[in-house]
């Protein structure tokens, strides 16, 4: 990609055994479930086997605090219940019970889901069932991606994004190979916002936190402009302070000199989010609908929820380089380290992105989504054309306030996209989905560094170690078809794959900025790879549907991940290129489920059991002595597990919801020989593959792996009474739990988040008709700070790696938000 390229987006982005007890267990448990299902299905399907768009507006809000809501999980509408899919829903009046306004919050909603933000390569680190990618690398493509009403997202990148004025959310959990445009591995967590209605409506809703001085506002106004013309606007503003502090001095003095200042609160961030719907209908079988949307966010970046552990157990910090600590810095996970800016003699010398020298993270980002429905007799046609760019660029300080180790980075994006879609409707037992997808993306990924204090270059004046220019185009093929065959009244079987053919020309350069690195960099060389692979992911799925609240389903399932070259590697000779290189992902497995609604309409009860096998992981980890990025594929990950979830509403009872959700999973690696820790001793595991004297790589078999715990649940209620006046209130709260895990890829043994329990509950009053609503909400009350993910201090140890006498460097881990408490007044009419 030529210079001129990266400068016009630059000017743009201003603009067995457990396993066998576990299966035969929930089996046991279905059979059970049987029992009373037969028993009532008379009542059941009086009860609820009527859609939301036929019973009255009391009844449907009782389904869905029932959770009978629509998903569209395999591109078709139908109840929740009737979905052969492993699938947690989220109507958008969930979503704002608990202020969910973003993807990280969602984690608390989905046991076994472990989300947080990462201050280098895709910026995110979802992960689900302990399946996910690593947050190191801006060249993977996301084990767990995202959809926007049928656009493809798979940066990570789109956990930023606010998310407000949605309709439902949709967490896909598995390999998804069917039904959504890119092929995924780990699942899919799918965004449906809310579109122009027959009648016009507005809303907003104005809210402040507490803790983090967080002031936020937003509203929509949406309605008919004519016969066959609708739309929608809706927008929201965010700016908070942050609730995390920061122990760095006032001013501190750089190895250099320079002085370093304090940048305040950490966590702050400001926001602004649109989004654009136009609906026309120009006839009862034709239907062309566009959304437009933009996020503007600037925060202080990854480093603002970095918080120091240090390494094997040590209550100082290490020195760096021979560096001391700051006094300000510790070893603990407690809401405070020390963050101060580059000085600006540093960022202002051919730093590139480090603007004035504070710590920052800018992303703006750009969707488009034109689809269009034809509706003829016996066949549906969807077509979906999008169009996603975002640009961010960011400065990183990932060492605290007395050493400089830093980096910023200009990652920018754009796709084009465009899924056409066939559905027929025979009025025989069999009937199709097919169609194609085809995607064209292009990719710049910059990065400069400074993470040595020497004098600047003689020549060009910079302070700067490396600079890296990397980047890829990449072009997605694939064809689908599944048959659906209803061969009784009872029974459905579906079955179908996807076709997919993945290009990508991956590009990189790095090179010593400063004349002092120019042996220890060499750099200077580009580096061209040219990566294509093709799959087939079959599909089947069986569903037996003995009543009209009762379901059952097994499904093989497979899935595919493309490989590539890892544009985030430091250096570039040329026998690093095999090194870059990785293969794709696959998954393959089964999974069976039971859904039901017993009871009378009381209880809505979900099981799936699933055991799937992860072939060629993409995995990849950080060497804080050369700065670079390890890639490398695992040979397998299997899980095997078991979830389910419920929501009661006792009719005894009036106005009583009690809800929760459970997940045991049981993941492990094989058949995986991979990179030590930097500073892993020959004792503590480092023994395998020896290069000159030392060992670089340790056994990862039958261990578990990161950010995976094993056992997970949430358990909850809410109460909905008459006060005075008219008004209504309702009291809730919700307990989620999840067991230790470790949230290093290289499996630190000092890198245990420990087993924890988080409380959250709202209060709220409202008028009879809901116009008006005044909330309380509280997030996270027992404040548990959680680490999500964490990378090596460069140059804080990580020596002797593979010898008898290895030193561990510190680590930087990233934290969940710490307690929330929002006052939030809404209206609506």
């Amino acid at each position: 990609m030529s210079d001129n390229v990266c400068v016009g987006r630059e000017l743009r982005a201003g603009a067995g055994s457990i396993k066998a007890v576990l299966l035969g267990t929930a089996a046991a448990g279905m059979i059970f479930w049987a029992a009373p299902a037969v028993a009532q299905q008379a009542d059941e399907a009086s009860a609820s086997a009527s859609t939301e768009s036929t019973v009255s507006a009391e009844e449907a809000a009782r389904l869905k605090r029932l959770g009978v809501v629509t998903v569209s999980a395999r591109r078709r509408d139908e109840r929740l219940q009737d979905a052969p899919v492993a699938i947690t829903a989220f109507s958008g009046e969930t979503m704002a019970d608990y202020n969910i306004t973003d993807v990280t919050d969602l984690a608390t909603q989905v046991p076994s889901m472990v989300v947080g933000r990462a201050s280098s390569g895709s910026s995110a680190s979802v992960f689900l069932r302990g399946v996910g990618s690593t947050s190191l690398s801006a060249g993977f493509d996301q084990s767990v991606s995202f959809n926007l009403d049928g656009l493809p997202m798979s940066r990570g990148r789109e956990i930023l994004f606010s998310q407000f004025d949605v309709k439902r959310v949709e967490v896909l959990k598995g390999p998804q190979a069917l039904f959504y445009g890119k092929n995924t591995t780990g699942g899919l967590i799918s965004v449906i916002t809310n579109g122009p209605g027959d009648e016009f409506e507005a809303g907003g809703k104005v809210g402040y936190g507490f803790e983090a001085e967080d002031f936020y506002t937003e509203g929509y106004v949406s309605g008919p402009i004519s016969d066959t013309f609708g739309a929608r606007l809706a927008v929201r503003y965010r700016d908070a302070e942050g609730a995390f502090e920061n122990s760095a001095a006032p001013v501190y003095p750089s190895p250099l000199g320079f002085d370093r200042r304090n940048q305040g609160k950490r966590g702050g961030a400001e926001t602004f989010a649109g989004r654009l719907t136009l609906d026309w209908q120009p006839t009862d079988i034709f239907n062309l609908e566009l959304k437009l949307g933009t996020t503007q966010n600037e925060d202080g970046g990854a480093t603002d929820y970095l918080e120091r552990v240090c390494g094997a157990g040590r209550t100082t910090p290490a020195s760096a380089n021979g560096i001391p600590p700051s006094p300000n810095a510790d070893c603990r996970i407690n809401g405070r380290t020390d963050v101060s800016s580059l000085p600006k003699e540093v960022a202002n010398a051919g730093y590139r992105y480090a603007r004035d020298g504070r710590t920052y993270s800018d992303l703006e980002s750009n969707t488009a989504i034109l689809t269009a429905e034809l509706l003829l007799d016996r066949l549906d046609i969807t077509s979906i054309t999008s169009h996603y760019d975002f640009v961010q660029t960011d400065l990183n300080n990932v060492s605290g306030e007395a050493y400089p180790a830093s980096f910023s980075q200009l990652a920018d994006f754009e796709q084009v996209s465009q899924e056409l879609r066939f559905q027929t409707k025979f009025d025989g037992p069999l009937n199709f989905l097919f169609g194609g997808f085809y995607s064209d993306a292009d990719f710049v990924f910059n990065t400069d560094a400074y993470i040595f204090p020497v004098p600047p270059d003689p020549v060009t004046g910079t302070f700067v170690t490396f600079s890296r220019d990397n980047g890829f185009e990449g072009q997605t093929s694939s064809l689908f078809v599944e048959g659906t065959w209803n061969f009784s009244d009872q029974w459905e079987l579906s079955a179908g794959a996807r076709w997919s053919r993945e290009e990508r020309d991956s590009y990189q350069e790095s090179r010593a900025a400063n004349i002092a690195f120019a042996a220890a960099f060499p750099g200077g060389l580009r580096l061209d790879d040219d990566f294509e692979d093709e799959n087939v992911s079959p599909q089947v799925t069986l569903r037996y549907q003995p009543s009209t609240n009762v379901s059952y389903y097994v499904a093989y399932k497979e899935g595919f991940k493309s490989g590539g070259f890892n544009i985030s590697q430091t250096l570039t000779p040329a026998a690093n290129k095999a090194a870059g290189e990785f293969d794709s992902e696959t998954a393959k497995g089964f999974e069976a489920g039971v859904r039901s609604i017993l009871f009378d309409g009381q209880l809505a009860l979900n099981a799936t059991i699933y055991d799937y096998l992860y072939e060629d992981l993409q995995v990849q980890r950080f060497d804080p002595i050369t700065v670079g990025q390890v890639v490398d594929n695992a040979g397998e990950l299997s899980t095997t597990g078991i979830e389910f979830d419920f929501n009661w509403l006792p009719r005894s009872v009036d106005g009583l919801t009690i809800r929760g959700a459970f997940a045991y999973n049981d993941a492990d690696y094989s058949d995986y020989i991979g990179q030590c820790y930097a500073g892993q001793t020959i004792a503590e595991g480092c023994d395998q593959v020896l290069v000159g004297t030392a060992f670089t790589s340790q056994d990862y078999n039958g261990r578990t792996p990161p950010k995976a715990p094993e056992t997970a649940g949430r358990i909850g209620a809410t109460y909905e009474f008459p006060v005075f006046g008219g008004w209504n209130a309702s009291v809730g709260g919700d307990l989620t739990y999840s067991s230790e895990y470790n949230y290093t890829d290289t499996l630190r043994p000092d890198s245990i988040q420990d087993a924890h329990t988080k409380f959250d509950a709202t209060i709220a009053l409202s008028t009879p008709d809901d116009r008006w609503r005044i909330a309380l909400i509280g997030r996270n009350l027992t404040d548990e700070l959680i680490a999500t993910s964490a990378n090596d201090v460069p140059f804080s140890g990580g020596v002797g790696t593979g010898t008898t006498t290895g030193l561990v460097s510190d680590l930087s881990a990233i934290v969940q938000n710490p307690k929330e408490i929002f006052l939030e007044v809404s209206t609506r009419f």
